[in-house]
């Protein structure tokens, strides 16, 4: 069975989903033409090497710890903590924690 992808209007309590699902299920809440919004879980130890995304993407650590490289300067994320980054623009990550991220892809809109 599928995760369930959040219908336009629908409330999601970001808290209670984490309650609810497995801690290490990564999936995407909901995913349009424009916008991707993924719940990442990122087990003690994970490393995503460095690599740049077309759109904005928005990053907010819901629990856990992990360094994030923005362009190879680190910051820091813990529970509550949110970071914006800018197209194409370079990033990696490390986890220090088991952690859940909430991730935001503002999707590049190709012209017709």
């Amino acid at each position: 069975m599928g995760i369930h992808h959040c219908a336009p209007g629908e409330v999601v309590n970001l808290l209670r989903l984490n309650e609810q699902l497995p801690n290490d299920a990564t999936f995407a809440i909901v995913k349009t033409d424009r916008m991707e919004v993924i719940r990442m879980f990122l087990p003690k130890g994970k490393k995503i090497p460095g690599h740049s995304v077309s759109g904005a993407i928005t990053v907010h650590c819901i629990s856990g710890r992990l360094t994030f490289n923005v362009d190879n300067e680190p910051n820091e994320l813990q529970a509550a903590d949110w970071l914006f980054l800018s197209p194409n623009q370079e990033h990696s990550l490390h986890a220090f924690e088991d952690s859940v991220v909430l991730v935001t892809i503002l999707l590049a809109i190709l012209p017709a």
